[in-house]
């Protein structure tokens, strides 16, 4: 494993964890707790792009037959995949389980929507079909670019929508989704930079940085109510603050650290377990028992931000690696 992206996906993994803990702050008038949830989360919207661009910076170039590719990742995502999205449809009803529907699990379970997170399940499984068919050309890297190039646009056609509600009448959605974080993350690996490149990769960091900021603050304003477009994982700017959070830990990070590579192993399992903990400590369940819920606004933003990501953050961590060391049930966090 190549050591930034270790610290990549220890650090994304945390990032996102993060914009859970602060995502009920967004959804209220804007006021200074508003603005610090909206600066958290714009400086997190990098998290699951570069999750993605590691994938492909460790998947994209490998050569191995079809069939192996598919044994490996079906031994990593199918087990996970019908145990945490069960899981998690049975504990949305955990307080009134008597209006538990199997036919409504399974129209859920099918459609993605068994529980917020799990969406990246389902993309990463669409990621998986299609890395075959990239792998057949990792070694023609105009052909990538080129890809990359039309992905790009068509975020750029998205902010078009945004504004006027016109489509471009070409039917490009072949370009559309992850795939093109999958295949800029290999390409990044691949291929050094020159500085007068890094450079612009870094300005076009900060500049997508201030649009996300800013961006999201004006048009939440202008509504009168959330607006999340600037937010999004598939906004131009979060493709330019993506790039220079992996080009800037490509550069810099070299250090071999055993507790980020141990983090960084549970980084997955993480991800589908801390809603679990982020739901548990802010219960009544937990209040009957402690005599206080944890969340973002317990006793003060300045103490319930930190104070609750710290605890789910380890609490799943620590969850993970006792899980992944029992036979039994290792592979539901692999």
């Amino acid at each position: 494993m190549i050591q930034y992206a270790n610290a990549l996906r220890a650090l994304a993994i945390m990032a996102v964890v993060m914009i859970h803990v602060i995502a009920s702050l967004m959804a209220v008038d804007i006021s200074k707790t508003w603005w610090l949830a909206n600066i958290i989360d714009s400086f997190a919207r990098w998290s699951v792009p570069v999750f993605v661009m590691v994938s492909g910076a460790l998947l994209l170039g490998k050569d191995e037959p079809l069939s192996v590719f598919f044994k490996k990742r079906a031994s990593k995502i199918i087990i996970p995949f019908l145990f945490w999205t069960i899981f998690y449809e049975l504990f949305t009803y955990r307080s009134q389980f008597d209006l538990f529907s199997v036919k409504a699990a399974i129209v859920n379970i099918y459609s993605g929507q068994a529980y917020y997170h799990l969406w990246f399940l389902y993309m990463i499984v669409g990621i998986y079909f299609v890395t075959p068919l990239f792998r057949a050309i990792a070694k023609n890297t105009s052909i990538l670019v080129y890809f990359v190039v039309i992905w790009f646009f068509m975020t750029l056609e998205n902010v078009v929508f945004y504004f006027t509600s016109t489509h471009l009448g070409f039917k490009l959605g072949v370009f559309w989704g992850f795939a093109g974080y999958f295949v800029l993350g290999y390409l990044l690996a691949k291929h050094e930079l020159s500085k007068r490149m890094t450079g612009l990769v870094y300005i076009g960091g900060v500049i997508g940085m201030f649009i996300t900021i800013f961006g999201t603050y004006y048009m939440t304003s202008t509504k009168g109510k959330l607006d999340i477009f600037w937010l999004d994982y598939l906004a131009p700017n979060t493709v330019f603050v993506s790039m220079a959070v992996f080009v800037l830990f490509k550069k810099s990070f070299k250090a071999n650290i055993k507790w980020i590579n141990s983090f960084a192993a549970a980084s997955f399992g993480i991800f589908l377990i801390h809603p679990f903990f982020l739901t548990l400590y802010k219960s009544s369940l937990f209040q009957d028992l402690f005599g206080f819920a944890l969340h973002s606004r317990t006793y003060h933003v300045l103490f319930g931000i930190p104070v609750t990501f710290i605890v789910v953050t380890l609490s799943s961590y620590i969850a993970v690696v006792i899980l992944q060391r029992i036979p039994i049930v290792k592979n539901i966090v692999p």
